[in-house]
């Protein structure tokens, strides 16, 4: 349902210049320069003589990521609030005293600089004064949004390859499969690069939640997520962005509105270099593999470079070895004579666990060769050079390249034979391969930036290009069956000859053959961004901008093979245009009002639906526009209190506007048909977020938000009775348009973090969604009982039993998610922790809600090598080293549960280690 527009990415919000005000300076970030919005600061500081003496009327200029003067008061103080993070450099002009400075100065956090002027020897040519700069505490946040900040690079030079886990804990955010329904595909293992990873932020599903990189969405497709159901980020590098931020809810100043209704995730490439610096590690996988990861950043005069390289070498589940097979297909021979099949009702031969398909006779055949290791290859490079003092370019790549030996169709098998079975293999559950041909999987993807900033009168220019491409194949011979040879045979099967007769094999040694077919899937994603923006300074307090973005996107793919060939074609392609204005302005020492107005537009150019050929186009055109406004009140230094409202909207999936309308298809008692509707109307959001956030202590600080989201015509898909054909009734299934949803709930996060002693941290997210109201005629067609053990009935698959329609695209997402965390650290590489996440109802591995435990330690070997572990999964809760089948407990929507979906594997009880080495 909603999603939340965000508010911070960089790309669009340019860094005021600041003339000089009293005592505290906001920095006022206008379109272009969209800084991280939970990552800003505050930077307080004294300008004093030698003797201890204030200095009055200082002038002192902040220089980076941001703009910023002021003047030092009598008692010689000066405050910048709001300073985006970055590198800065400081500079203070006394009129008798003269000028001093600083460069390189970091800022992650609350700064405290401290400018003392030292006495001057006649003739000598030394410093005239000393800056020193030291933290000043935890930060609290001074934007609208509500936001929460993770660092994917630390995260991922901890050992660690899955977005899931760094996400999941967040309040608000889940991390789904990405295909329909949002569950995963079942070809995939935790912890291997093939495992799509789509972020849900407040309840939206992927389609109403954005990435972006500087302020250009970011948009891909790969074999396990659909086209425009939410970008996969399996093929984004953690270890290519130093931070991202979740932004949760409108906010005033959100980068896109674009499918962006219930929240943004804000990725942040590296910058700005201080010092050269070092670092590698290199961890044990889940599986017994290794992940290595070596990053160099390095200040090369006017250069910064910095350089990322990860490899993950894993054997996966289960390495190579002979497996049984549980086939769901039978051989076309056995030892020549021709083979019917194996249980009477549709030959399925096993039951995959919690799927609610089960039989009497199964047949097993030992042994097939499977390789189930993968490697990947992830890499980043961000290049920033200071053209002059005023201008500075910037190049950034990221790129993935991983390769599956085989398609990792690992499935749980509940081995139940049938009467009269003697075998020397036990009825039970084997964590055996289903019956799919080696597929070896190969994904790519690459992710080129180029951006230039310049200042200019009193603003900032930003001009910036993205090109975002993934790729990924799935090609093997044969394509569902292993090739023939001999096998040993075990349950219960029939020969054509004499199909009213079982035959009970027992370990029987006999040559099969089965069809030899092949497929080749193709997909591919092409997305290209561009942005030009330019935001200054008026006046003492006050900032404007405007920003202009355009995106192009499309996913073609070709299938050729096993039921003839498919295809999407690169023409159907969906295109973004996104026109921001923005102001804001500092009222007083305490009150900042932001206000932004978005036109947005998408246009859709896909295949004309009533051309069975598929050689005519049409244009449909989503045209949007909404308002948004913030406000931060402060309170004191320590509490900050947030309000932001404002519009938001969705387009449709470009996977369901992407195809021809079908010749009815014969299901037995009835047909039925897809209809494509280009008269979809896009999904149109209003949010309200109320929060705070309040330093209890210089190192503890709390976060509290409530939001509300009305949502106008949520995306389902209905099934109506249109008439009949060839004599039986005929049913259409089409996109539509609901009336009136709601998304609401609160997010809590309260953190102590302290350099040495006992650290804590806690939060919760909860949330529910309903409808409102329904479109006339909602009810109108009449259901049909469903039966999916013996698919009879069921004219509207993937639904409820009567209940005439479905969430399409959809996504699990819990009731109620959050984590906990409990530690001591002696030193910042010496410490202990043990973390608790707690996946609520609906969550997205389809099981009632539960607790996973994790344990961290680090240890420091050496000044600059520290040994780091992880105990993961600590009490094996839903340990599974492969794809699960389990039944869902349905999206939070008015679409009520669907029949059953797959679900994402959590992954095995592990110890990973880590040797960290950082100069």
């Amino acid at each position: 349902m909603l999603k939340r527009t965000q508010r911070t990415s960089f790309a669009l919000m340019a860094a005021a210049m600041f003339f000089v005000v009293r005592q505290s300076v906001s920095a006022q970030i206008a379109p272009g320069e969209q800084q991280s919005a939970a990552q800003t600061a505050t930077i307080t500081g004294t300008v004093t003589q030698s003797a201890g003496a204030p200095v009055t009327g200082a002038d002192v200029r902040l220089t980076g990521p941001a703009m910023l003067v002021t003047k030092s008061d009598v008692h010689g103080l000066f405050v910048f609030t709001s300073v985006p993070f970055g590198t800065y450099r400081i500079d203070v002009t006394a009129e008798t005293l003269g000028t001093t400075s600083r460069a390189n100065i970091i800022v992650k956090g609350d700064t405290t600089v401290a400018v003392q002027y030292v006495p001057q020897t006649v003739g000598s040519l030394k410093e005239i004064a000393h800056v020193s700069t030291h933290s000043a505490g935890a930060s609290i946040n001074v934007t609208p949004a509500s936001i929460a900040s993770i660092s994917p690079s630390d995260y991922a030079f901890a050992g660690n390859t899955s977005w899931n886990q760094l996400l999941s804990g967040i309040p608000g955010v889940t991390v789904n499969g990405g295909i329909f329904e949002g569950n995963s595909t079942p070809t995939v293992s935790p912890e291997s690069p093939f495992r799509p990873a789509v972020i849900s932020i407040n309840g939206a599903p992927p389609y109403e939640t954005s990435v972006t990189l500087d302020g250009m969405p970011l948009q891909n497709c790969t074999f396990g997520s659909s086209p425009g159901n939410g970008p996969d980020l399996s093929v984004l590098s953690m270890s290519a962005f130093e931070t991202a931020d979740v932004v949760r809810g409108p906010g005033a100043d959100a980068p896109s509105l674009v499918d962006s209704i219930g929240g943004s995730l804000v990725l942040h490439p590296a910058g700005h270099v201080e010092r050269n610096q070092f670092e590698f590690s290199i961890s044990n996988d889940p599986f017994g593999g290794t992940v290595s990861n070596a990053k160099a950043a390095l200040h090369l005069g006017k250069l910064s470079a910095t350089i990322a390289y990860s490899v993950n070498d894993s054997p996966g589940p289960f390495g190579a070895q002979n497996v049984i097979v549980a086939d769901s297909f039978p051989p076309l021979t056995v030892n020549g004579q021709a083979f019917a099949g194996c249980s009477a009702p549709g030959c399925y031969s096993f039951a995959k666990v919690g799927s609610g398909i089960g039989f009497q006779d199964a047949l097993l055949y030992c042994c097939r060769p499977l390789d189930t290791s993968w490697t990947q290859h992830i890499g980043a490079v961000s290049l920033l050079y200071d053209v002059a003092p005023s201008v500075t370019a910037q190049v950034f790549y990221a790129g993935s390249s991983a390769h599956a030996n085989e398609n990792l169709g690992l499935l749980p098998t509940d081995f139940t034979p049938g009467t009269g079975y003697s075998g020397s293999i036990s009825p039970g559950i084997y964590s055996f391969v289903e019956s799919i041909g080696a597929i070896p999987e190969v994904s790519s993807s690459s992710l080129l930036e180029e951006k230039i900033t310049a200042y200019i009168g009193r603003g900032v220019l930003r001009l910036a290009a993205l090109q975002n491409n993934s790729f990924t194949t799935q090609d093997g011979t044969p394509y569902l069956y292993p090739s023939s040879g001999n096998y040993t045979l075990y349950g219960t099967g029939y020969y054509a000859s004499a199909p009213s007769t079982p035959v009970n094999f027992n370990g029987t040694m006999a040559y099969l053959t089965f069809p030899q077919l092949s497929r080749v899937d193709d997909f591919y994603s092409n997305n290209r961004d561009y942005l030009a923006s330019y935001g200054a300074q008026f006046g003492s307090s006050s900032s404007a901008g405007i920003s202009y973005v355009t995106s192009y996107y499309n996913a073609p793919f070709w299938i050729q093979g096993v039921g003839g060939p498919a295809s999407r074609p690169s023409a159907v392609a969906e295109t973004t245009r996104e026109l921001r204005l923005h102001v804001s302005s500092q009222l007083s020492e305490r009150l900042s009002l932001d206000a932004s107005w978005y036109f947005a537009q998408g246009v859709y150019h896909v295949q004309n639906p009533n051309d069975l050929t598929g050689n005519t186009y049409v244009d449909v055109v989503f045209p949007y526009n909404s308002p948004h406004f913030g406000a931060v009140w402060q309170a004191n230094p320590d509490i900050a209190v947030r309000a932001a409202v404002g519009g938001g909207y969705a387009l449709p999936v470009l996977a369901a506007l992407d195809s021809t309308n079908s010749i009815p298809a014969n299901d037995g008692s009835y047909y039925s048909e897809c209809l494509t509707n280009i008269n979809l109307k896009p999904e149109r959001a209003f949010g309200v977020d109320i929060g705070t956030d309040i330093r209890l202590h210089r190192s503890t600080i709390i976060s509290f938000d409530l939001y509300r989201t009305n949502l106008d015509g949520q995306f389902y898909e209905s099934t109506t009775q249109v008439g009949t054909y060839a004599g039986l009734p005929l049913y259409a299934y089409q996109q539509n348009n609901l009336g009136q949803s709601r998304y609401e709930g609160i997010n809590i996060n309260v953190h102590h973090d302290v350099p040495k002693g006992m650290y804590w941290q806690a939060s919760l997210g909860l949330m529910r969604a309903y409808t409102m109201s329904l479109p006339a005629g909602f009810y109108n067609a009449a259901g049909t009982t469903c039966n999916f053990s013996t698919n009879t009935g069921c004219t509207d698959t993937y639904i409820v039993p009567g209940i005439n329609f479905n969430g399409y695209f959809q996504a699990a997402v819990p009731y109620a998610n959050g984590s906990a965390q409990i530690g001591y650290r002696w030193a910042p590489e010496k410490y202990v922790d043990l973390l608790s996440t707690y996946y609520g109802n609906n969550n997205s591995y389809y099981q009632p809600a539960f607790l996973e435990f994790d344990a961290h330690a680090g240890y420091p070997l050496t000044k600059n090598i520290a040994l780091l572990a992880t105990f993961r999964n600590i009490t094996g809760r839903y340990d599974q080293s492969y794809q699960a089948w389990v039944p869902s407990l349905g999206a939070p929507t008015v679409t009520g549960p669907p029949g059953t979906l797959n679900g994402i594997p959590y992954g095995p009880r592990t110890v990973i280690f880590t040797l960290n080495f950082k100069n």
